[in-house]
């Protein structure tokens, strides 16, 4: 397959230094630039939605699925106009289940009863804009979602699947 920009690709392998950078086989991205047979990728963090770092790749570890629809270019025309190529993933340290403890003082999250020092539980282990829903129960047991910034919390306890 003769690869092009603007094609969506996969990583077919786990590569040494694309996973220091977050960035693992499987991981999804679009092809910015290519020279040679090196491809500048800006690849998707699956574990953080809107998340994103650019990577250059060889073109023999990316398999081709789809062109990116025409009606989209012109987006990511003004994207790289803007030079926002950071090269590593925004890393969410939680799993799913861990009881974090609230460092801040928020009004959104004052709002629905959660307060500075507070514990709740992990909901999800990705995050969506660097934001995670935690779930606590308020006075009446009642259990409450709030979706607070990865930055805002901090690991109390792992809590361990089955």
């Amino acid at each position: 397959m003769n690869l092009k920009i603007y094609d969506n690709v996969e990583l077919n392998t786990e590569l040494e230094e694309l996973a220091a950078k977050g960035i693992h086989k499987g991981c999804t991205g679009l092809i910015f630039d290519i020279q040679a047979d090196t491809c500048f990728v800006y690849f998707r963090n699956r574990k953080n939605r809107g998340d994103y770092a650019f990577a250059y790749a060889d073109k023999k570890y990316l398999d081709y699925y789809h062109h990116e629809p025409e009606e989209n270019i012109v987006n990511w025309e003004r994207f790289k106009a803007g030079n926002k190529f950071k090269t590593e993933f925004k890393v969410n340290p939680f799993n799913e289940f861990d009881w974090v403890e609230i460092l801040v003082e928020k009004e959104e999250y004052a709002e629905k009863g959660l307060h500075k020092g507070m514990l709740a539980n992990v909901l999800f282990d990705y995050a969506i804009d660097g934001r995670l829903p935690v779930m606590y129960p308020d006075d009446n047991c009642c259990d409450v979602e709030v979706s607070v910034l990865i930055d805002d919390i901090k690991l109390h306890k792992r809590i361990k699947k089955d």
